[in-house]
């Protein structure tokens, strides 16, 4: 069955909610949400998305394998942890960079974000592969 209204609304939903898992990733630090939020509002974009057009479709979107996506994210959260300990500081010591940009103003940034980017691509990835893995199982084709 191809139901284009549905499939428009679908990526419409998909676009709309990788957007909202971005504001809260970044909102996260000092507001509630953070990576692992943001990752699972991601996740359930990307699952309706899947059940619309099946897993090929969502895995063409992804362009690295889930499993890659994961070991980005555990390779973020180990910057996060290790860099400060080359500036000697203890592990996971947020570190903290303030300047002025031109059109941004000024900003705040520090290895919390990178933390809470490893959670966020880490959790997506690892839900996103048992989405997967359970419509390839069911033969959720379409």
């Amino acid at each position: 069955m191809n139901n284009i209204i549905l499939e428009k609304i679908a990526l419409l939903f998909l676009r709309g909610i990788a957007l909202m898992s971005v504001f809260l990733l970044l909102r996260g630090h000092n507001s509630p949400g953070g990576g692992f939020i943001g990752a699972i509002v991601l996740a359930i974009g990307f699952i309706f998305y899947g059940i619309i057009f099946g897993s090929d479709r969502i895995e063409r979107i992804l362009y690295f394998n889930t499993r890659i996506w994961m070991g980005i994210g555990l390779g973020f959260v180990l910057l996060a942890a290790v860099w400060p300990v080359f500036l000697g500081h203890a592990p996971l010591t947020g570190l903290w960079y303030t300047g002025n940009w031109p059109l941004l103003g000024e900003i705040h940034l520090g290895t919390p974000l990178i933390f809470d980017t490893g959670i966020f691509i880490g959790v997506a990835g690892l839900i996103l592969s048992v989405i997967i893995t359970i419509m390839e199982v069911l033969k959720w084709n379409t």
